[in-house]
């Protein structure tokens, strides 16, 4: 997937690590989902299955794209890539939160089903709500990374460790000094400092050692939460039929 060039000029990036999370992907892929003849009364497991295998969708297209800005030497975009997967994982490790307090009596019925309309379909802006009212808010996206933190430190993880990258990856997210200058550099030429802006700014390897760490931490706390949250739907709910 990662050209053989890029991998033989940073040879100690865990690139193949990385590749090996496709895989992954394509093993929990479905082509379709169908509703059977008779709909169960409660729709947790449709409605739960549907957003996880959409989140799959995302996460999957997220990390194929993040393989394509390396590719294709798109430095500023590997750095919003990445941090969009982090985005994705904290909804998945958000909802894990939720769905276990539901099958451990904590909370209602109607409330993961609330949070489930928020996860699938919330929005900020789109659609408007003055014509379509009945669009609930989508949860803010800070609260998901901080509860993939919460998940994180409930299994035995360090504290706080998504929130930190998230924080890192958004510097160069936003128009603040590392991402202003994501693509020049300051050199000294004597006694002047010339500004060099470059056409095609390449990777260094600083940046792979940080995007690379950080996609495999997010890659793997991925599949972690999803496929506790499918075993879960799984093994409490009717599913719909799955088709590959």
């Amino acid at each position: 997937m990662i050209d053989k060039e890029i991998k033989e000029k940073f040879s100690s990036i865990r690139f193949n690590e990385l590749e090996e999370y496709m895989p992954s992907y394509q093993s929990r892929f479905y082509g379709r989902l169908v509703p059977k003849s008779n709909k169960p009364d409660r729709l947790l497991g449709y409605n739960g299955i549907n957003f996880l295998l959409n989140s799959l969708q995302r996460s999957r297209c997220i990390f194929i794209g993040f393989i394509d800005c390396i590719n294709r030497t798109h430095r500023g975009l590997a750095y919003l890539a990445a941090r969009a997967h982090f985005e994705t994982t904290g909804l998945v490790a958000y909802f894990l939160r939720y769905i276990q307090k539901f099958y451990q009596g904590e909370i209602k019925y109607e409330d993961i089903d609330d949070l489930l309309l928020k996860l699938s379909v919330g929005g900020r802006t789109f659609p408007e709500k003055n014509t379509h009212p009945e669009r609930p808010e989508a949860v803010n996206v800070l609260t998901l990374i901080d509860g993939a933190d919460k998940v994180f430190i409930e299994m035995g993880g360090d504290k706080n460790i998504f929130r930190s990258c998230y924080d890192y990856l958004s510097e160069f997210c936003h128009p603040n000094w590392a991402g202003l200058t994501i693509g020049s550099d300051i050199v000294d030429e004597g006694d002047m400092h010339t500004v060099v802006y470059y056409a095609t700014p390449e990777f260094k390897e600083e940046d792979f050692v940080i995007l690379i760490n950080y996609m495999l931490i997010s890659c793997s706390f991925f599949f972690n939460v999803y496929d506790k949250c499918f075993a879960l739907i799984k093994d409490n709910e009717e599913l719909p039929d799955l088709i590959g």
